[in-house]
Order: structure tokens, then sequence, then C-alpha cells
């Protein structure tokens, strides 16, 4: 008979952190702080403890703007070895993939949104772009993204992040939700083509866009309205998601206000 060993708590939370960490790219204390409903105060001190135990390392890569945290080696090895104690699935069949410049802004900002998510939706799988590319490698299809045409080329195009609903026993699989946090102007051409491939996909139930500023939202609603698409994308502000984020434009959301 195998006795079971005990595992502090603090050590499962932090393998937890740690695994979370690893699947998304990096994180922040911001993120955190979203994810468990707590002040980014707490959160920082937390991802500050496990950065001095050599678990994650920290990345201020982009002044004004919320430190990045990735696992290390060490971090990893942690956080596989409690998985089954903290109750988590370890990323298994991904890279390790270090923290640049040119993505910083986007992945601070899906972090926090991922973070968002679970916590408000309990029960429901939610993964990033990087846990989609490797369950579509080895499923060998597509689940959740959608294919384009751009340029003369076939592209495939990821969401940023996938919700899956809960099961229902006796009934078919439930339909993802794909989930864009918009931070930039896309070229009408792209974002039609976006657009278009979403409308149509049989993959998806819908897609819900956060847009980071007033601009990108009015681009993606004209978008949407010229490809008649707008049963199958909504559009929200990033102010609608997550709390105050550094250097984000976060306008005020009201979620009664009506529509233009």
């Amino acid at each position: 008979m195998t006795t079971a060993t005990y595992v502090p708590e603090k050590v499962v939370r932090q393998a937890g952190i740690v695994a979370w960490a690893y699947a998304l790219g990096a994180i922040t204390a911001e993120a955190l702080a979203e994810r468990e409903g707590h002040g980014s105060d707490a959160a920082r001190e937390i991802l500050e403890e496990s950065v001095e135990l050599g678990l994650l390392e920290s990345h201020s890569v982009l002044v004004g703007y919320p430190t990045l945290y990735s696992s290390t080696a060490a971090g990893r090895r942690l956080a596989r070895k409690h998985e089954l104690a903290g109750g988590y699935a370890y990323p298994k069949g991904m890279r390790y993939r270090g923290v640049n410049i040119q993505d910083a802004r986007h992945t601070i900002a899906c972090a926090s949104v991922m973070g968002a998510l679970e916590r408000r939706y309990p029960g429901h799988r939610v993964i990033g772009e990087r846990e989609l590319h490797r369950d579509e490698y080895e499923m060998g299809r597509r689940v959740a993204s959608v294919q384009i045409r751009d340029h003369g080329e076939t592209q495939s195009h990821h969401p940023d992040i996938v919700i899956w609903p809960p099961a229902t026993p006796g009934k078919p699989p439930p339909l993802p939700i794909a989930v864009e946090v918009e931070l930039t102007i896309k070229s009408r051409d792209r974002l039609a083509k976006i657009c278009r491939a979403w409308a149509r996909s049989s993959q998806i139930e819908g897609t819900l866009y956060y847009a980071e500023t007033t601009q990108v939202e009015e681009r993606l609603l004209d978008t949407i309205e010229e490809c008649k698409a707008q049963e199958m994308i909504v559009v929200n502000p990033l102010s609608a998601i997550v709390s105050r984020l550094p250097g984000f434009e976060m306008s005020p959301w009201d979620p009664d206000a009506p529509d233009d």
C-alpha cells in the first residue's frame, strides 16, 4: 500500500501558479490578482517569493507596464511533481518560450483577461493560444481555430483564449467560445477576413473581442457590421473584464449604456 506524501499547501499553491505561468508563457501580478480575486500587491509578494525560490523569473521589459513572470526549469519540475496534489493539469507537451519585448504588451493583457475569465467561469476549461496549438496538433484537426486566406496564402488564425463550458451528461459536448484580446487597429481587409472566418466557423459557439481603445472597438464594430457577423461576434472594451492595468487605456465601462 502506497502512503500519500504530505505536501504543504503553500508549496502546492506555488506549483499551481508556476504551471499556469508555463501554460501562458508568462503572467503578471495583476493577472494573478484577477484570477484569485485579491489585490495586486499581495499577488506580487507571492510571485516575488517564487522568484527568490528559483521557481519563477521576473522580466521588466516595458517601462510603465507590469512585470512579467515566467517559469524556470526548477519551477516546472515542482509543478509536474505536485500536479495530483494541486488538482491542476500540468501543461504537458509544450515547449518553453521566453519573454520577448515584441509580444510583451499582448502577453500582459492576455494574462489578465485569462485570470479574470477563470475566476468568472468556474467549472469551465479556459486555455490560452499555446495550449490550443498543442491540442490541435495532437488531435490532428481544428477545434477552435479558423482558416483565412491572406495575400494568396492560406493561414491558420488562433484565438488568444478559448473557453469550454462544462459538459452535460447525455448531451453533445458544448462548443467553445473564442476570445480575442485586441490592442491594435488591424487593416480593414485582414480584420474582415478574420471576422468572416469566425462567423462561418462550425467549431465554435461564438467569438468575444475585448478591445483596448475606443478606436479599436469602433473598427471592430464597423467590420462586424460590414460582414453581417453580429450574431456570432460580440465586442466589449477591455475594462469590461479586467480592472486597472498599468500602461493600458482602460476607459470606464457602462454595461447599461445604449448602443450608438
